[in-house]
């Protein structure tokens, strides 16, 4: 492995520190483009999983029981069926049109907040709408490596307060990033190398967790969702082009 492969990755695992404890792992749509710059996309994508599942646990004990645990409940079953449907259509999904999908969302979401505040979307402020928006997440989690634009859009539909929205989402992608992590053992798509490269990397992890839940303590409420929305609107543009 070569110093600059070396300094991406390293650069990739302060990112995802930084993105799970402070920005609801927004910014990690990200990491396995920017592995793909110096790796095959197979090995990008079977390191960052290891890295993300480091990224999780650090934040889940950063923000622990400070999630809400009637909203979890309410999204888990949505992601297990999205999981599902999405191992039961990976071979006959177009995923650049679903990429693009989840583009206009983002971008259609985050200028409604940023320019229409007045507006509500009362249609995703329930049961119904945790539902659709966590199988979404699951499928565009299973498919693209994007499941986290549906889980920001209905967390800031329902205003939720930056300490839930950041655990809540923690612990939610934690435990589907479980369930991932046992797929891509049982597939074979992790090796002893991989597994080993991802915990070489780990103190770094720790550096950007520690930033990121610095970056959440000093954001109020409206700041948070603000800097949310233009994140959202920023992945919309990046995941459109």
């Amino acid at each position: 492995m070569d110093v600059t492969t070396i300094v991406l990755i390293a650069a990739v695992v302060l990112l995802i520190g930084i993105s799970k404890s402070a920005f609801a792992g927004a910014l990690g749509v990200f990491s396995v483009p920017l592995l793909m710059l110096k790796l095959p996309a197979e090995q990008a994508i079977a390191i960052m999983l290891p890295l993300l599942i480091i990224g999780d646990m650090l934040s889940v004990k950063s923000f622990w029981k400070k999630w809400d645990n009637k909203l979890l409940m309410s999204l888990i079953p949505g992601a297990i069926i999205g999981v599902a449907v999405a191992y039961l259509i990976i071979d006959t999904i177009n995923t650049e049109h679903l990429r693009l999908i989840i583009a206009i969302i983002c971008i259609v979401f985050s200028l409604k907040n940023l320019l229409f505040k007045q507006m509500t979307l009362t249609i995703l402020n329930n049961k119904v709408g945790a539902l659709l928006m966590s199988i979404f997440s699951g499928l565009t989690s299973s498919l693209v490596h994007a499941g986290g634009p549906p889980i920001i859009i209905y967390f800031s539909a329902i205003g939720l307060a930056p300490n839930k929205f950041i655990a809540t989402a923690a612990i939610f992608f934690a435990m589907m990033n479980i369930v991932k992590l046992v797929a891509a053992l049982s597939l074979g798509l992790l090796t002893n190398e991989t597994i080993l490269t991802a915990l070489a990397f780990t103190p770094l992890a720790f550096i950007g967790n520690w930033i990121g839940v610095k970056i959440n303590t000093l954001l109020n409420k409206q700041l948070f969702l603000k800097i949310m929305n233009y994140l959202l609107l920023f992945l919309g543009c990046y995941l459109f082009i």
